[in-house]
């Protein structure tokens, strides 16, 4: 799990860090010159315009979260079962393909919703730019 942790956080803090740096600093300055909190100024400035790289970081994490198998593999091969690794079983352990297929397909389905999730929770208006 540190592993992966290490792998996909440095990615997500790269697009975070470059969502932070398109905000232009006016409307910190506004902020400031009206007085709001340092929490008003994350949650009415800094939050909704990093909402596009915001989906953008969480959509990548789920797809890496479903490519742990090299991580897997690697430190502990069959020790640390996980869902990937089911298909990489089906298909060159057992040498069914059909199961592969369904498997990698389930994995696909599971993608899908959270990224529809991620982008409906998340939600850009739009024409909404910085």
């Amino acid at each position: 799990a540190l592993a992966e942790i290490w792998r996909a956080t440095a990615i997500m803090l790269v697009i975070l860090v470059a969502g932070m740096g398109l905000i232009p600093k006016e409307y910190y300055e506004a902020t400031e010159v009206f007085g709001a909190s340092p929490w008003k100024r994350f949650l009415r400035i800094t939050l909704p315009l990093l909402r596009p790289s915001l989906q953008t970081a969480l959509i990548l994490r789920v797809i890496l979260a479903f490519e742990i198998f090299a991580v897997a593999q690697a430190l502990g091969g069959t020790l640390f079962p996980v869902l990937m690794g089911s298909v990489y079983e089906y298909q060159f352990d057992l040498l069914n393909s059909g199961a592969a297929a369904a498997v990698a397909l389930i994995i696909l389905v599971i993608s899908i919703g959270f990224t529809l999730l991620i982008l409906r929770a998340l939600r850009v208006p739009k024409g909404a730019t910085i």
